[in-house]
């Protein structure tokens, strides 16, 4: 009975690393993805650059690094144990989960193009305010979007939202760099960005939950 109960341990446990280490290239990719499409879409339909390299760079480095730390150390799946075994010959990432990865970077891409698209078109504002607005959309969004993938089926309330608490404390300490890289003067002259007014900041934060709506939606609907 101890043998077995230690060798069940050892297999829920390689278990949890693997879904751990695929939850964390899956918020990666799907966020890489986001960059790359907004600036290929843009392109492609004429619109003025939305983010900047250093913005890009930003983004992988920090407010996406933090993110994918905590989501290494997710506690493991409640069912963990009941899902059917992994074929050894299974790749890391199959082709439903690439599939859920390119949908869920276009999903980035379009909250994040579009926040660009209204600020410069819908209220007229100047391309270096709306390119921060889709800098910092892009940022919310992606920090919120972390949260999404902690399960692929399971709602965030089933799993529970303070069972993670470094993904809190990362995407916390995300936010409040960003905050500081908007309102300190010499560190919003390096990125580029520009004081925002009330309209974009609501803006911001509509489209920032919305990878978090949308994605609590498809799981129900999956369930």
């Amino acid at each position: 009975d101890d043998n077995f109960a230690s060798i069940a341990a050892a297999v829920e446990e390689g278990r949890g690393i693997f879904d751990n280490i695929r939850k964390t290239i899956h918020f990666l990719l799907s966020c890489n993805v986001s960059e790359v499409l907004v600036m290929l879409f843009a392109a492609l339909i004429g619109l003025p650059l939305p983010l900047l390299p250093i913005q890009i760079l930003w983004m992988n480095l920090v407010t996406d690094g933090f993110p994918a730390l905590a989501l290494a150390v997710d506690p493991k799946s409640p069912d963990l144990m009941k899902q059917q075994p992994r074929r050894p010959e299974a790749r890391l990432l199959d082709g439903r989960t690439l599939v859920a990865i390119g949908g869920q970077g276009v999903m980035l891409c379009a909250i994040s193009l579009g926040a660009f698209a209204y600020s410069l078109y819908g209220l007229h504002q100047e391309v270096e305010q709306a390119r921060t607005v889709a800098f910092t959309v892009m940022v919310i969004a992606q920090l919120v979007h972390a949260f999404n993938c902690r399960s692929e089926r399971w709602s965030l309330f089933q799993v529970g939202l303070w069972t993670n608490r470094p993904l809190l404390l990362a995407v916390s300490l995300s936010l409040g760099i960003q905050v500081v890289v908007l309102t300190v003067p010499a560190v919003a002259t390096i990125f580029k960005v520009v004081p925002l007014p009330i309209e974009d900041w609501a803006l911001i934060g509509g489209m920032g939950v919305l990878p978090f709506l949308l994605m609590e939606l498809v799981k129900a609907l999956r369930r």
